[in-house]
């Protein structure tokens, strides 16, 4: 199915952003915003997802700033993430919709419940957060855990590296490569039927800088400006429609988001078999149909 795809350029806090917008003329159906994670990432491991949905949705996804080629992050001091919210905030007042479903992955899970949670009469109706960041003392725990899965001496280096400092050498390396094809895009699932086989773009160069500064040398080390961050305390205060999705062999553990589930008022999870933290591309059908489901109520 061939689908619109037009591009608009917004002006945010620090500089600009590109909105890739697929299904321009679906005016009937409430639109959709797409947050990628990172901090350091990129939109498009979810463009085959958002081709599927923008059959019946406007939707929209951007590359944050400093996370393509064609937008630059500026100074290390505004590498924060009430920076990225605030762009975020600057591109749900562009799309101008008066309702609109949200969808954070990871650190967007976070930037969507900030922009929620700073923004009394916000236009989103909904958020679905995608293997959602919330905690970081949660996520290195869930991360280490899944570590350990590949074996007691991986978790021994990955705290020894940590120890040291050191986290350039061979078998730190190895064990990100492992970890990454476990537990974030699982290679086993490639060749199934029905697998969206998109490559996932590895960060920019910008992206990267953001990445490590902000977070640090992998998923399960924390050493940037994150390392703090936790609100969970405040989830409570979330009053919108909430789906919490992760997948059998998510870096964020299913017990993880039942917790989070507890602390938001009416929040649905499902969890996705057989996938880890790109369950869209993993099992798109069932994916599919978890978020089409939950629209329905709207």
């Amino acid at each position: 199915m061939t689908v619109s795809l037009r591009q608009e350029y917004v002006n945010v806090p620090g500089g600009f952003v590109c909105l890739n917008i697929y299904g321009a003329n679906n005016k009937s159906a409430i639109p959709i915003l797409y947050i990628h994670g990172g901090p350091g990432g990129n939109i498009e491991s979810f463009r085959p997802m958002a081709e599927r949905l923008a059959a019946d949705h406007t939707v929209y996804l951007y590359n944050q700033l400093g996370c393509d080629e064609s937008s630059h992050t500026g100074e290390e001091s505004l590498w924060t993430p009430e920076r990225y919210v605030e762009a975020l905030n600057g591109v749900i007042s562009a799309i101008g919709a008066t309702k609109i479903h949200l969808i954070g992955r990871s650190w967007g899970a976070y930037l969507a419940a900030e922009h929620l949670l700073g923004t009394p009469k916000s236009p989103a109706i909904s958020v679905t957060m995608i293997s959602p960041f919330l905690s970081t003392k949660r996520w290195i725990d869930d991360a280490k855990s899944r570590v350990a899965e590949l074996g007691e001496d991986c978790l021994e280096m990955v705290e020894q590296c940590e120890r040291d400092n050191h986290f350039d050498g061979r078998w730190y390396k190895e064990i990100i490569e492992r970890y990454n094809d476990n537990f974030r895009y699982r290679v086993a699932t490639v060749e199934r039927e029905g697998h969206f086989a998109t490559p996932l773009k590895p960060k920019t160069a910008s992206g990267m800088a953001v990445y490590r500064h902000m977070w640090g040398p992998s998923e399960f080390t924390c050493r940037g400006n994150l390392k703090d961050i936790d609100i969970t305390d405040r989830l409570h205060e979330i009053k919108i429609s909430v789906l919490l999705i992760c997948g059998e062999f998510d870096q964020v553990r299913q017990s993880t988001c039942e917790y989070y589930r507890s602390l938001i008022p009416g929040a649905r999870i499902a969890v996705i078999p057989d996938a880890s933290q790109t369950s869209y591309l993993e099992e798109p059908n069932i994916f599919y149909w978890t978020l089409k489901n939950f629209y329905e109520c709207f």
